[in-house]
């Protein structure tokens, strides 16, 4: 079990280098902070036509940004200080900086600058293709930008380099260090579990009503049970707040002052919205829970995006569908819809909430059959990539793996290949960070577990704060000062390590669903 716990973090003044090389990756990091902002106007306030000038003031300030990021002052101030902070005297913050900006510097050197405006303004326009061609099931009018996307993506790889797949260049922007050499197995391990389990879950006859999930539920109601379960979570308004959108995400102006989440309501499906508050309140906490020294820098916010979604997975499965979260929160579900829930009962609403059926949508799928989605996408980013399959037949590779890997096959683009952001925004490699959010979570929640035997007691009498309060110590407030796999043996006391998630669903729904 992990003991570390974390200090407060402070940057070494005295010295001149390193002060100059803060300075100027604070400047990085506040033009971040606003193309953040600019990039939640659009997908949350921007009127339609902004759309025709986003795209190029987003290129611009990119462009800016890698100026500042690939100056050759930096590079003589890296070569300068990377050994020189490894000795006594500088702090774990130093030591983050260092690595973390020569790591943003090696990679923003290899991209000229009118790939990164081209790319920008490309996703922009993209991402409102999208926008109208997704409730219109019109996958043709997106395509053409799809592909655009597809091949300035083919062409970052190449300019970052990489060994073995391209694919490999793309993913180590998301989660740093990590290889399909070492992401396949583990993904084939989840992939042989979850399609085991989910055999024997069909086999067993059992079925769980899911009735008192659907009806008739007020959208200003169902936001105010969203607002009143992010609150007790911990997440602070005072430093962000909440709105809709069409796909949920957490963004804002990188920086624990700032962090604003989004939802989706359906006024006939209430988890909708409020487990997608949980989801995105997991990814805020943890924005929030830098430590207030590494505000206005590079080392804001998670370690990895793998990391990251171990937050918002976490707090939205492991603890939000449990059932002591439940029990203490089923009265303010009660008392927004009384005459929905009036004759049924917590275990009731917690036993649907964890209903398992393979379904056409990610955001709603369950935990057993979620990363099956996120291996389709995996495997078919990885063909778009490597140019083994072409745009236009994408609808219908993707049709044949839902069928093959979920026995369904969608009706419509736009409940299939359309149905996700990521891709219009050029998200290469982003997918699988969803699936190693679910293992680390799996990690993390068991070393939780173990260090407060009271788990179950405390999160239904007391409610999340000592989860957070624990989390903030040991994980939140450093930001990235440590790597992934620095981060991981830190709070858990080993490596990512799959089996903790296999053991979790398995034990969970063996027992929803009576298996021996």
């Amino acid at each position: 079990m992990a003991t570390t716990t974390s200090k407060p973090l402070s940057f070494t003044q005295t010295d001149a280098e390193l002060k100059e090389l803060f300075e100027r990756t604070r400047e990085i990091a506040d033009l971040g902070g606003l193309a953040g902002i600019i990039g939640w106007d659009q997908q949350v306030k921007m009127p339609p036509e902004a759309n025709q000038i986003r795209g190029p003031q987003f290129g611009t300030l990119q462009v800016i940004i890698q100026e500042r990021q690939t100056a050759p002052r930096l590079g003589e101030l890296f070569s300068i200080l990377e050994k020189r902070v490894q000795g006594s005297g500088y702090t774990d913050a130093d030591r983050g900086l260092v690595y973390k900006g020569r790591r943003d510097y090696d990679q923003a050197v290899k991209v000229p600058p009118e790939l990164v405006r081209e790319l920008v303004e490309a996703t922009s326009v993209a991402w409102g293709a999208w926008e109208k061609a997704k409730p219109a099931n019109d996958y043709p009018s997106f395509a053409p930008h799809l592909r655009k996307v597809v091949e300035l993506s083919r062409k970052l790889a190449d300019c970052l380099g990489y060994t073995g797949s391209p694919y490999n260049a793309l993913l180590d922007l998301y989660e740093p260090e990590m290889t399909l050499e070492t992401l396949n197995p583990i993904l084939n391990r989840v992939r042989t579990a979850t399609v085991d389990l989910l055999k024997r879950i069909q086999a067993s006859g059992h079925t769980v009503d899911t009735s008192c999930l659907r009806g008739n539920f007020d959208e200003e109601k169902q936001l105010d049970l969203s607002t009143h379960v992010l609150k007790q979570m911990g997440y602070r308004f005072e430093a962000g707040r909440m709105d809709k959108s069409s796909h949920p995400f957490t963004g804002g102006g990188g920086s624990p002052y700032d962090v604003r989440l989004t939802v989706r309501v359906d006024p006939t499906y209430w988890p909708m919205s409020v487990m997608a508050a949980i989801h995105e309140g997991g990814h805020a906490v943890y924005e929030q829970g830098s430590d207030p020294a590494l505000a206005r820098t590079i080392l804001a916010g998670g370690a990895s995006m793998g990391l990251h979604e171990s937050e918002s997975r976490m707090w939205e499965n492991y603890i939000g569908r449990s059932l002591p979260f439940w029990k203490r929160h089923f009265p303010a579900l009660k008392e927004r819809f009384p005459e929905a829930f009036a004759h049924r009962s917590v275990e009731e609403v917690v036993t649907a909430l964890n209903n398992v059926k393979p379904s056409l949508i990610r955001v709603e799928a369950d935990e057993v059959t979620y990363n099956l989605h996120i291996i389709i996408r995996f495997e078919l980013e990885q063909e778009l990539i490597n140019g083994t399959l072409d745009v236009n037949d994408l609808p219908r590779a993707w049709n044949q793996k839902y069928q093959d890997y979920l026995g369904i096959t969608p009706e419509t683009d736009t409940d299939g290949v359309m149905q996700d952001i990521h891709w219009s925004n050029g998200s290469f490699g982003y997918f699988p960070t969803y699936t190693l959010g679910n293992l680390y979570g799996a990690q993390i929640y068991h070393t939780l577990r173990k260090t407060f035997k009271d788990f179950d007691y405390r999160l239904e009498h007391e409610g999340t704060g000592f989860i957070l309060t624990w989390l903030q110590e040991h994980m939140y407030a450093v930001g990235q000062v440590y790597t992934p796999d620095e981060l991981a043996r830190r709070v858990t006391g080993e490596t990512l390590n799959p089996e903790y998630f296999v053991e979790y669903i398995t034990r969970k729904y063996g027992a929803v669903y009576h298996l021996r």
